[in-house]
């Protein structure tokens, strides 16, 4: 019989902050569109190596209010939001994305940030 694989402990686990931001543009978006900007972005301000390090994963977006939500770890938070200021369009349509918050906790990150924008 096979053993369960053993997970890692909390110590070695890596370390993640959470960002909050908010698409403003000349139209609504899709979310397969924003993953695609966040990750062009990342590589084109970072580099390959830069991202691997930074480690950028979309977690959620709201394309009614277009906000969501990007996990990053937590000694690069300020290199992703450094990439995400530098995006200026997104599939030829004029846009900005704009950082509303950062966050240890996906719970605490909508409750502080993202509650006026209706995410529960």
């Amino acid at each position: 019989m096979r053993e369960k694989p053993r997970t890692l402990p909390p110590t070695l686990r890596d370390k993640h902050r959470y960002i909050a931001f908010q698409i403003i543009g000349e139209r609504e978006f899709k979310k397969d569109e924003i993953k695609k900007a966040i990750w062009d972005a990342s590589l084109r301000t970072l580099g390959e190596l830069g991202t691997a390090r930074v480690k950028p994963w979309f977690i959620k977006f709201d394309e009614k209010t277009q906000t969501g939500i990007v996990r990053c770890d937590r000694k690069y938070v300020e290199e992703l939001r450094f990439a995400l200021t530098l995006v200026t369009e997104i599939n030829g349509s004029k846009a900005i994305i704009r950082t509303l918050g950062v966050s240890g906790t996906i719970r605490r990150l909508k409750l502080k940030f993202l509650k006026e924008f209706g995410w529960k």
